[in-house]
């Protein structure tokens, strides 16, 4: 694995008040500008993030995103801020904690980010007193909010105490660790989206979690899919973008304005959703939230209103938590343990933020109990309840995973131990819907040879039916059943064992039957549909004429036959001239050509038949 293919081992996010430094920090570190656009080299702040690939001195890599510090901008910096694992707080000497550098760590803190490292720069433009203040200043932020982290003085224009900087973040990267999943779904929020010519539709953002390599195909919220043709990672081509890296898709088979900004790429298909039950936190400093307000939340690279419903309260006061619902004014894709941040709609200020806990509530109103159980990870309660809230389906351990939120290995384990719960093939259901489902497709087969003993065998979408589960359980069933021996499952249907063995008494009738109607040729007897008669028409040795007619397969050929030869001599056949010539009533020579048509040997036009264009 050559330097530029090791997985990014960390992703630190930069925070803190506008013209502190962020950039010319960043820049110093990593020698990539960060401010790309020419608005923000013409106004000299940072408008959108930016992103640096960081070589650390123990051999690390790790991401920069370097965020806007302007108050204007938050909202960009609560786009840039998901998915980092640590924090860069940049204050400035001169000026101190301002009021973007409070709300930039509160931004950090609901999102979940709380180790970090705090870098006092512009040190090269005071004196070592101010230097002093400043950092003293920073312990206090960082005493409020309850965070350890250290404090270092550097100078992004000297140099001086960048390597101490670096230390610290290389420290950081081993005992932290990236948080992003290198398995499973891939999930790639969108922030920028532009045709390049000769290129076609490129998109970038950092990956959260999963594994891209060319070739592969991605979805879109809506379901749209598309081809990666080529991938870079922080600029610099690459076989395969890995979880945490700052990544550009090339993508074949969709246009830009269907991955626009805030969209979310995805390995596969994830429903969005237009409501969450949350965990609720305050910020200390925030005004109280009553039931029903109305926010902005942040996710990833989108925004969208939301209502806040509070199931056991009227209000919720500063430094408060609670469970609680969002209804969403627009959907969204989300997942169970994902971080959202929540600021008002009028003054524009964070006030808090919070952890989805189950992005798919059912129920008019939040389940206490539930919602504790996945804060707590109790997989003995958890995992019953979501393949009962799935009932019928069944889940793959990995569906299972990612709705209790918990670690695979952990889940994979409990799968395997808790009270009823069974694996069904490749997924898991609980044991009692899988029994009775057993029993009820037993009984429909016994039922079924019983009454049909010719053709005892249900088809799988009749034996699917008779599960009561939807296809992918029911089959994974079928198959459990099959290699028991329980069941016989082939293309032709699902049976009993042994039940496809005709009774030597119903062999016996349809043998006499048989011979009565070769006999009968032409003009075979009127007979009710009984068990004789549909094994024949099964085994093919008797052909239906009518609701109550059936003749021999050797009558039918030799008909058929003679319908060819007239049609062929005389170019049609009538009703009256096909009667004459099988010397039959006309009743029976009716029946003839109706089958004749339903063979598609013929075709009626008028008073007439003729060929179809395959015997002509």
């Amino acid at each position: 694995m050559t330097p530029d293919e090791r997985p990014i081992a960390l992703t630190i996010g930069t925070a803190g008040h506008v013209d502190h430094g962020k950039t010319t920090l960043v820049r110093y570190l990593t020698g990539t500008d960060t401010d790309r656009l020419e608005e923000e080299h013409r106004r000299g702040i940072s408008i959108v993030p930016g992103y640096a690939e960081l070589n650390l001195p123990g051999g690390r890599r790790a991401s920069l995103v370097d965020v806007p510090g302007h108050e204007r901008f938050v909202k960009n910096m609560v786009a840039g801020s998901s998915g980092v694992d640590a924090f860069l707080l940049v204050v400035a000497a001169d000026d101190g904690v301002m009021p973007q550098t409070r709300e930039h760590l509160d931004v950090l803190r609901v999102l979940g980010v709380e180790q970090g490292v705090v870098a006092v720069t512009k040190t090269d433009t005071v004196d070592a007193e101010t230097v002093e203040l400043a950092e003293l200043e920073a312990a206090e932020l960082l005493g409020s909010a309850g965070i350890e982290a250290s404090i270092l003085p550097v100078s992004g224009v000297t140099g001086e105490g960048v390597e101490e900087l670096l230390a610290a973040l290389d420290a950081l990267a081993e005992s932290v660790g990236a948080t992003h999943d290198g398995s499973g779904l891939v999930r790639l929020p969108v922030d920028r989206s532009f045709v390049l010519k000769g290129i076609g539709v490129v998109v970038t953002g950092t990956l959260w979690s999963g594994e891209v390599r060319a070739g592969d195909t991605l979805y879109t919220t809506a379901g749209l899919r598309t081809r990666v043709r080529g991938i870079q990672n922080h600029g610099r081509p690459a076989e395969v973008a890995r979880a945490g890296a700052r990544t550009a898709l090339d993508l074949a088979g969709v246009e830009a304005s269907q991955v626009e900004a805030g969209e979310v790429l995805l390995s596969r298909p994830v429903a969005e959703t237009r409501s969450l039950d949350v965990r609720i936190r305050l910020l200390e400093g925030a005004r109280p939230l009553g039931h029903g307000a109305r926010l902005r939340l942040h996710h990833g690279t989108r925004a969208v209103n939301a209502r806040v419903r509070l199931p056991d309260r009227e209000e919720l006061r500063g430094g408060e938590s609670t469970l609680g619902r969002l209804i969403l004014a627009e959907p969204l894709v989300v997942l169970r343990g994902d971080r959202f941040v929540l600021r008002s709609l009028t003054s524009q200020v964070t006030v808090g933020g919070g952890t989805v806990l189950d992005p798919y509530p059912a129920g008019r109103k939040p389940d206490p109990r539930w919602l504790e159980a996945l804060e707590s990870g109790d997989l003995a309660y958890l995992i019953p309840q979501v393949l009962s809230r799935r009932s019928g389906e069944g889940l793959e351990a990995g569906e299972v995973s990612q709705a209790v939120g918990g670690e695979p290995g952990e889940v994979i384990s409990a799968l395997e131990s808790v009270a009823g719960v069974v694996r069904v093939g490749g997924l898991y259901a609980p044991e009692a819907e899988v029994t009775a489902a057993r029993e009820r497709l037993l009984a429909v087969l016994e039922q079924r040879a019983a009454k049909r003993p010719e053709s005892p065998r249900l088809t799988i979408a009749e034996a699917r039916t008779a599960t009561g589960f939807g296809d992918r359980l029911a089959d994974a069933l079928l198959g459990e059943l099959a290699g028991s021996g329980e069941i016989r499952a082939t293309e032709a249907g699902v049976s009993l064992p042994g039940a496809d063995e005709v009774p030597p008494e119903l062999e016996r009738e349809a043998e006499s039957l048989l011979d009565e109607l070769r006999r009968a040729g032409v003009e075979p007897p009127a007979l009710e549909p009984g068990p004789a008669v549909r094994l024949l028409l099964e085994r093919g040795a008797a052909v239906g004429l009518g609701p109550k007619l059936f003749a021999a397969r050797e009558a039918a050929e030799d008909v058929l036959k003679e319908v060819k030869t007239v049609c062929r001599a005389e170019g049609e056949i009538s009703l009256g001239g096909f009667r004459d010539r099988l010397g039959t009533s006309r009743k029976y020579a009716q029946a003839w050509l109706e089958y004749s048509d339903s063979a598609g040997v013929t075709s009626r036009t008028g008073d007439v038949r003729v060929l179809t264009r395959r015997y002509r």
